[in-house]
């Protein structure tokens, strides 16, 4: 048995659909990278029925014989509400056998000080943090640790102490992981015999079944399952041991975590690997871990996660220059989407003490995303920014923009021209709903994104007529509608009528074709009528050139547009590409985005102080 675990694909089954067999492929990757440490390239595929964690060359026994010990889960150290000792919970390690070891045995009560104090300060200094430099820096897993504890850090702390155990036996605890995922379906009886047998000649305590904590396994909360109508007492289901601890490793190095915003809701987002190469993803990670801060509603947090981890990719990929990430990536019809499906996710309702599962979803990264060399990086960048701005500025508490919410995240979920479509068509009545204009898209981001979603329809999107009746929506509706903000009220010589329900109002007619060019031309009728009442006066007051004067509509522009419809014939479809192109902005902008402001993310902080350190 022993020749036949050294080789270069590994196994992981599907059991559940969710993210909890992501956490344990991700586990996997994590220990065979260890066992590796440089040697080999560690990938992890998506094979439909199973993860294959593939390693490049073939994992060998003399790597395994001489593995130094590390860990990838961590011993949470909390203090006990009764004795105010400190402790690891549900395990008999003593604190100071691992307070020494980096990275094995984090103290939650410091963790939570240092985080108070790095947002105290931020709080105090105000915009300048930034060239400041901070007192003392939160712990990078501080979400996590709070959503740990308390409900679950027991099944957290068990998991890490049956890994910690092994390390006078290490090169047989590696062999145990080898030996379960060395086989599909995989092996867990073959390995939970071997590592009992490594147990006893050591004389080591061991569980072969660990409570299944609902955290990282979002199907299995408390209850019993049985094929007869019998009387058992609810408790906590279980696993094999190595299974719960490889998914608490992979949440660690693959999950994130966020309260809801003005709530103790909780959602965690692990990721759906495609073909994700291990040193690429702990790059990209990083990158991610930066970006992903504040806090949101829970569809907003949906969207936020999924164009950040774009983002974070983007990032990763200018920033490294990694030859094998362009090749891997660049120039291939999925993008992003080669790398990552998504990000699977479960929304946990806080009860008190305890949480239940209330959603399990699986969020898509946008596939639009399709840069073919460096130099396309910071433009598809530039429109992340532009949706990162537009999405901030919705409020999912309001039920228009939590529609909108809904809508632009059935997009990102499918990346399809017509759930943009409806997205655009839904957004342009509300960017002049308010006294001041609501962020816009700009021509040149739904251009980028349609040559890659609907490449066929920049034959639309580049003609002239279309181009210059989107021009005239715009300057009916938002451009109008900005002139006469109190702001601008003095930059122009002219003023024109805001005409508010346009979008909507072709959007209605576009079911029905001869209804559609009846309203467009009755729009077109009263736009150049406007434009010659307006030149018709400047001129008798002596300003034929004045500052904001528009251009009409021609015949010929007209002429295109029935062309267009006539060969396309499909109404509803130019009818929306006009009005998402007349409500969006030709402008671009040079200031610096900031994804965030601090006071979502200080927020945050403040909704999780009170939360206990430990249970009762």
């Amino acid at each position: 048995m022993n020749s036949s675990i050294y080789r270069s694909e590994y196994y992981v089954e599907k059991r559940t659909a969710t993210f909890a067999d992501n956490l344990v492929a991700f586990g996997v990757a994590y220990v065979f990278n260890g066992i590796a440490d440089g040697r080999a390239r560690i990938t992890i595929e998506d094979c439909g029925p199973y993860f294959a964690v593939i390693c490049d060359p073939p994992l060998r026994e003399e790597w395994v014989a001489h593995c130094q010990f590390f860990t990838g889960a961590f011993l949470l150290i909390t203090v006990d509400r009764k004795s105010q000792q400190k402790l690891i919970k549900g395990t008999q390690i003593a604190v100071e056998t691992v307070a020494a070891m980096p990275g094995v045995a984090p103290d939650y009560e410091q963790a939570k000080s240092d985080n108070e104090t790095y947002w105290a300060w931020r709080r105090s200094v105000g915009d300048q943090w930034q060239q400041l430099q901070p007192p003392v820096e939160p712990h990078p897993d501080w979400e996590l640790f709070r959503a740990i504890n308390p409900a679950a850090l027991q099944a957290a702390n068990s998991a890490a102490a049956e890994w910690f155990q092994g390390q006078v036996a290490f090169p047989e605890l590696l062999k145990t992981v080898l030996i379960y995922a060395s086989a599909f379906p995989n092996k867990e009886e073959d390995a939970a015999k071997h590592w009992a047998a490594v147990c006893k000649r050591h004389g080591l305590k061991h569980s072969k079944q660990l409570s299944a904590s609902q955290l990282i396994n979002p199907t299995q909360g408390k209850g019993t399952t049985n094929s007869k109508a019998i009387f058992a007492k609810p408790g906590n289901l279980s696993n094999f041991w190595l299974t719960e601890y490889l998914k608490w490793v992979g949440l660690r190095w693959a999950g994130f975590t966020r309260l809801i915003k003005d709530s103790k809701d909780r959602k965690i987002y692990v990721l759906a690997p495609n073909r994700l190469d291990w040193e690429h993803h702990l790059g990209i990670r990083e990158q991610f871990r930066r970006l992903m801060i504040g806090t949101g509603g829970a569809i907003q947090l949906d969207i936020l996660a999924a164009l950040r981890y774009a983002k974070a990719v983007l990032s990763y990929a200018e920033v490294s220059r990694d030859q094998s990430l362009l090749a891997q990536v660049f120039g291939t019809h999925q993008g992003v989407n080669r790398l990552v499906y998504g990000l699977d996710s479960a929304y946990y309702k806080n009860l008190g003490q305890s949480a239940a599962v209330m959603n399990i979803a699986r969020i898509g990264i946008p596939s639009w995303i399709q840069p073919q060399t460096q130099n396309d990086i910071p433009r598809y960048q530039a429109v992340i920014d532009e949706h990162l701005r537009i999405v901030r500025n919705l409020d999912e508490k309001r039920g228009e923009e939590y529609e909108l919410l809904r809508s632009y995240r059935d997009f990102l979920s499918t990346n399809e021209l017509a759930t943009l479509l409806a997205f655009t068509d839904a957004y342009s009545g509300f960017v002049i709903q308010r006294d001041k204009l609501a962020p816009q898209f700009t021509v040149h981001s739904l251009e980028v994104i349609m040559s890659s979603i609907a490449p066929p329809l920049s034959e639309i999107t580049k003609s002239r007529g279309f181009r210059n009746l989107a021009y005239a929506i715009r300057m009916a509706t938002v451009e109008a509608h900005r002139r006469n903000l109190k702001r601008n009220q003095d930059k122009y010589d002219v003023s024109y009528e805001v005409r508010y329900g346009l979008g909507q109002e072709l959007l209605r007619k576009s079911a029905y074709p001869n209804e559609f060019i009846v309203a467009l031309s009755e729009f077109i009728h009263d736009y150049n009528a406007e434009n010659a009442r307006m030149r018709e006066r400047l001129e008798r007051q002596g300003n034929p050139q004045p500052r904001g004067a528009r251009s009409d509509v021609s015949i010929q522009d007209i002429d295109e547009l029935l062309a267009l419809m006539d060969e396309y014939r499909d109404p509803q479809m130019i009818a929306s590409l006009l009005v998402a192109y007349g409500y969006a902005s030709t402008y671009q902008r040079d200031e610096t985005y900031t994804p965030e402001r601090d006071t979502d993310e200080a927020n945050d902080q403040d909704a999780g102080s009170t939360e206990e350190s430990e249970e009762e």
